[in-house]
């Protein structure tokens, strides 16, 4: 049975190599490969779950371009208030609701402005 298109996925990813931005702009993420991203889903911000390891962590997604960054279209995940050392080799992520649509923001600055309150209306949805 295909899923609703109102419905938001759960899914099994491949964690890849990314270019390093999130960790240099103070929100490091797992980069996952975008041939394992449901084509359902649309691009946006995501407060979601992603679990590993039989461990689940509260998480923040990013699906889509990256205007800031010219445009390169990814989908990565920042664990909220966790540090991960090593990276897992998949993860599954349970996407729980769409915060926001992409956005360009002229700066970095504003960009990670914007992530920081991201970060706080996913803790808000996930710890409540």
């Amino acid at each position: 049975m295909s899923p609703s298109p109102f419905s938001l996925p759960s899914f099994v990813a491949r964690v890849v190599k990314g270019a390093g931005r999130g960790r240099t702009i103070g929100s490091p993420t797992l980069n996952l490969a975008l041939k394992e991203i449901p084509r359902t889903l649309k691009n946006g911000i995501f407060a979601c779950r992603v679990a590993w390891n039989r461990r689940t962590f509260a998480a923040a997604m990013h699906f889509g371009p990256r205007p800031v960054f010219g445009n390169s279209i990814t989908c990565e995940v920042h664990v909220i208030d966790s540090l991960i050392r090593r990276a897992p080799l998949h993860v599954k992520v349970e996407v729980v609701k769409r915060l926001r649509g992409i956005r360009n923001f002229r700066t970095v600055g504003l960009l990670q402005k914007q992530i920081e309150k991201d970060l706080r209306q996913a803790r808000t949805i996930l710890f409540q």
